[in-house]
């Protein structure tokens, strides 16, 4: 099982990001600084935006999707439409968002698509209708399976 690199979360301290929101796009709260334009995120190695859904998702209907779109911009207020795209997921239906559900999606590599900028970003874009409730955790990693998002209790000797 794999640690999870608490720098490599994009919720503050551990929270799980509220979707509780309308139509539209929000900025998750974090954003992960590579320090210079062009690092590749994984250094070399495979790495995965993964979310997990932590709380269910409710709507006043079924018609509210999610999409998650991980973005780099020169500036930590990821921008909408001018930073650049390297990852968006397809739409999910409410009814898809179960809880404990774990999405995976492969980061291009450096080099091999958009140069990564200095800060990355996640945007949560909620299409059709707004959520009432639900709450996902996203994070980066290289082994998105063996990932345990609940972490450790502290140990002893």
């Amino acid at each position: 099982m794999a640690i999870m690199d608490s720098l490599l979360h994009f919720s503050v301290d551990g929270t799980p990001f509220d979707c509780n929101l309308e139509a539209g796009t929000s900025l998750i709260t974090n954003q992960i600084d590579l320090g210079v334009t062009g690092r590749d995120p994984g250094a070399g190695q495979q790495m995965y935006m993964c979310f997990v859904v932590t709380t269910a998702f409710t709507d006043g209907g079924d018609a509210a999707t999610l999409s998650l779109r991980l973005r780099s911009d020169s500036s930590a207020a990821i921008h909408a439409t001018t930073s650049t795209g390297h990852i968006t997921s397809p739409p999910i239906l409410k009814a898809a968002l179960a809880v404990g559900d774990r999405y995976v999606y492969p980061l291009p590599p450096a080099g091999t698509s958009n140069t990564y900028e200095r800060y990355l970003g996640v945007q949560v874009v909620v299409a059709t209708a707004g959520f009432d409730a639900g709450n996902i955790e996203v994070f980066l990693t290289a082994d998105p399976m063996g990932t345990n998002i609940d972490g450790y209790a502290d140990a002893s000797n």
